[in-house]
């Protein structure tokens, strides 16, 4: 039905509501007050700067009560440490009950991953679809973000995963494809 509110739950008291943080893209909240205790808000990176900084964790406190009909998987770019070439993979989502899924980047990075949001492109315009690249906190060089800069970035240490993001607001993951790759190739050529 058209016009009608998409109603989501507070985190934090559960109550039913409409009101998404606008911050954080992450939490639903019914006041004021709620917000301020759930937002999890990270300074989104841009390309000029520098690249990792400790990010948001990606953990949902209510994991264990997911039910299984609550999860669908996207592709990804992977960027294995020890490996000469990126690669798709699917990564499942899970419904947390927050405006965006949270991924589940377990087995291809390992503890609490470092987050950045590429919301720009080389040329500064903004990217219609942002990427949403996760890094591991291995401290192996990665070989494959070296294969595709040819060598020429800055050591790029553990892991990477790559999500794409359905559009500006940042609400839902859509499938990333081999053409995010030039994208990638300039952030990791000049972000460190």
């Amino acid at each position: 039905m058209a016009g009608t509110a998409s109603f989501r739950r507070c985190a934090v008291c559960d109550r039913q509501t409409a009101l998404w943080c606008s911050r954080c893209h992450e939490v639903w909240y019914c006041s004021p007050e709620h917000n301020i205790q759930v937002c999890t808000t990270v300074p989104f990176l841009q390309h000029s700067e520098p690249f990792p900084r400790p990010g948001l964790s990606i953990a949902c406190s209510s994991l264990e009560t997911i039910a299984e009909e609550s999860l669908r998987s996207v592709q990804a770019i992977f960027f294995p440490v020890n490996e000469d070439y990126p690669r798709m993979i699917a990564i499942e989502l899970r419904d947390c009950g927050r405006a965006c899924p949270v991924p589940v980047l377990e087995p291809h990075c390992k503890g609490t991953a470092n987050s950045v949001v590429l919301q720009r492109a080389l040329n500064k315009d903004l990217l219609r679809y942002p990427l949403h690249l996760f890094c591991d906190s291995e401290r192996h060089v990665n070989r494959a973000v070296q294969r595709i800069t040819s060598g020429l970035a800055k050591p790029f240490l553990g892991n990477a995963v790559v999500l794409k993001y359905n559009g500006t607001r940042r609400a839902d993951y859509t499938n990333a494809t081999e053409h995010d790759l030039p994208t990638l190739s300039a952030y990791f050529l000049h972000c460190q």
